[in-house]
């Protein structure tokens, strides 16, 4: 048994929606000031996923 996901007009399976995108760059450079400003990797990549998730539910 296959299960379909809908999909909105024009948009393909096999590519990432637009607004994943957007966060994904947003968050990953504002992750990379972060760790270079610190000179803390930890604290760059808490950063970057922290901003993932608030932005993916501020833009769902």
């Amino acid at each position: 048994m296959t299960i379909q996901r809908r999909q909105p007009e024009g948009e393909s399976p096999e590519r990432l929606p637009q607004r994943w995108v957007l966060i994904l760059i947003t968050a990953s450079f504002c992750g990379l000031a972060i760790g270079g400003l610190t000179g803390s990797v930890p604290a760059g990549a808490a950063t970057a996923l922290g901003l993932a998730g608030l932005l993916h539910k501020i833009m769902k």
